[in-house]
């Protein structure tokens, strides 16, 4: 087999093939469209179908070479026919068309073949002029179209220019037999490149499909992060958009449910001018109830509503489509042609894509705009419960300083008077009057190291501090010097080497260090105390730690100890206000840090502190 041979009898497998599966697909179907492009397709194949026959039976009937001619020669009009239904054609040409195809009939019929020069550049002329008005229809229903429909047009035409130009070819090779030899490769040629197209134009393969929408869809998605504020009406009007530049109509329509009104609401462009005319509860409510696609004509069975629709809005057909994601229904997309199209279903399926990816979207920006609503609410109770614990925090801290400030006059006073009592009267106290007095020596003593407390905690916030350079290392010893006495008695010592300089509150931070370094002393245990001090820095803070080998502490009461006016141990063994620990976390917070502690019982505690650097 030569190469002739294999470029003839493939372009004739493909031929076959396509009139195969546009006859089965008009079969399923059924409507006009579908008729017509399988009527294209056997009479470009009605050759070659005569030719295996002629094969098979071994039958030669002349008038059979005839009809397959006739039927060749019906192919321009068939073609314009197409055309006719995506693009308007007019009706002189649509006429002149079907003139030139019965006198080519007649010169077939009533010459015969072979038919004379003249009879051939006639006929040649019929197929140029013809067919070239159907190539430029499809070129222009390309560029106006997008996705699937653009690509098959665009191979629609690459078929037809092929096709053309192989009849052309012929019909010179017929005028001019002298060019027979070198004119039968360039037929056969082109032949196969025409079928080959054709093939892909008005019968491509599945995956050849997805990847043309898979396209379309990327090129949908990136359009709407480009662009818009995420709103549910910018992503409309990107689907408008994406509707209008793939159909090549103005006439686009969204309806939305109404969850308060449980009804569809229509939104649509601008390309419908008579909103009032669309009926929400026939087809377009059918469609979103039952989640399908559909194509209506107005042959189809529709009510009253619905033919005044399509007709006020001059719609042939009507696509409807719903936006769905999952199991529920956002609404229909309307879509509103006037010429109706070519590759219906692939029409449908590409704006199915588009519906369902804005499903997608148009959920995740209701959900992020609920998600909004809450978040804003969320944050202004939280400002309201914020003010009124600040309110509460300002009139409590306020109430403690003028409390206790009120209250150390009446002690003072309580006080004296038992000194009085003890000067005076104590030859008249027996031993119980003795241990009652001391009972109420003790409790005023301690109530009055309380009210002392409760005032540097009250100081902490209500006074106003002056943040300067501050050496830690001389804070250290300054604190050092005034426990000397506890720290001799208690045989303990204590390192402390390069500790930074800060910016902070030097009275607070020296109070801080002196009620951490007064407690490593007092929950010393039976050992000597060794408390160490140091600070390394964590990237914009310094994080002090004060370590000790005291009794430690239980880890369920490591935040317990923070708090005010908390102790773990009775006054007698260990005695105290439970503030110190409470005004050290304050002042830490005071100045942008943290405190925590870590410990274990009989090993000792390891109090934890941050500073800004």
């Amino acid at each position: 087999m030569n190469v002739s041979e294999l470029l003839t009898h493939l372009s004739r497998i493909f031929f076959v093939v396509l009139a195969v599966r546009t006859l089965i697909d008009f079969l399923v179907y059924r409507d006009r469209i579908r008729r017509d492009i399988a009527l294209v397709f056997l009479c470009l194949t009605s050759g070659i179908l005569i030719g295996l026959f002629r094969a098979i039976t071994g039958w030669a009937l002349p008038w059979l070479s005839q009809v397959s001619t006739v039927a060749l020669l019906a192919q321009p009009y068939l073609l314009l026919q197409l055309v006719s239904y995506f693009r308007p054609v007019p009706r002189l040409v649509m006429r002149g068309a079907l003139a030139a195809m019965i006198v080519s009939w007649a010169l077939v019929l009533v010459v015969g073949s072979p038919l004379p020069a003249w009879a051939v550049l006639a006929v040649i002329a019929y197929f140029v002029m013809i067919d070239g008005y159907a190539i430029m229809a499809f070129i222009r229903g390309a560029f106006a179209s997008v996705g699937v429909v653009r690509q098959r047009l665009r191979f629609a035409a690459a078929g037809s220019i092929f096709l053309v130009a192989a009849l052309v070819v012929a019909g010179i090779r017929s005028a001019l037999p002298d060019l027979a030899a070198n004119a039968t490769s360039a037929i056969q040629f082109m032949a196969m490149l025409s079928a080959l197209t054709y093939y892909v134009g008005f019968a491509p393969p599945r995956w050849l499909r997805q990847a043309w929408q898979l396209t379309e869809l990327r090129d949908y998605l990136q359009q709407i992060q480009r662009s818009g504020d995420g709103s549910s009406t910018d992503i409309l009007r990107q689907l408008y958009q994406a509707v209008t530049r793939a159909m090549g109509t103005h006439r686009v329509a969204v309806a939305l449910w109404d969850q308060a009104s449980e009804q569809l609401a229509l939104q649509a462009s601008d390309g419908i001018p008579s909103l009032p005319d669309l009926n929400l509860e026939g087809v377009i409510r059918r469609v979103w109830r039952e989640q399908e696609a559909q194509v209506v004509s107005r042959s189809s069975s529709l009510d009253n509503a619905d033919r005044h629709m399509m007709k006020a809005l001059a719609a042939e057909p009507l696509l409807v489509v719903p936006i769905t994601t999952g199991p529920r229904a956002l609404g229909v997309l309307v879509v509103f042609l006037e010429h109706g199209s070519l590759f219906v279903e692939d029409d449908l399926r590409l704006l199915a894509v588009f519906t369902q990816q804005t499903a997608i979207v148009l959920a995740n920006a209701a959900m992020l705009e609920e998600l909004h609503r809450q978040t804003e609410a969320l944050e202004e109770k939280v400002q309201q419960r914020t003010a009124a614990l600040q309110r509460s925090n300002d009139e409590l801290r306020r109430f403690a300083y003028v409390a206790s400030h009120d209250l150390r006059e009446p002690l003072r006073t309580v006080s004296n008077y038992l000194q009085l009592i003890e000067m005076r009267y104590a030859d008249l106290l027996d031993d119980e009057g003795h241990e009652f007095f001391a009972f109420a020596v003790g409790g005023a003593k301690r109530m009055r190291d309380l009210i002392d407390a409760l005032l540097a905690y009250s100081r902490v916030e209500t006074q106003v501090h002056e943040f300067v350079p501050v050496d830690c290392q001389e804070v250290v010893d300054e604190v050092c010097q005034q426990l000397q006495v506890a720290i001799d008695e208690a045989g303990a010592t204590i390192i402390h080497e390069g500790l930074p300089q800060i910016k902070a509150d030097k009275q607070l931070i020296l109070q801080l260090f002196q009620n951490l370094i007064s407690n490593a002393l007092k929950y010393r245990g039976d050992r000597e105390p060794e408390i160490h001090i140091d600070a390394t820095r964590h990237k914009k803070e310094w994080r002090f730690c004060v370590r000790d080998n005291g009794i430690g502490i239980e880890a369920q009461y490591l935040e317990r100890i923070f708090v005010i006016f908390q102790r773990l141990h009775h006054q007698t063994e260990y005695p105290g206000t439970g503030i110190g620990l409470a005004i050290c976390k304050k002042t830490v917070e005071l100045h942008g840090g943290r405190m925590w502690v870590e410990s274990q019982v009989g090993e000792g505690s390891t109090f934890y502190f941050t500073i800004p650097a």
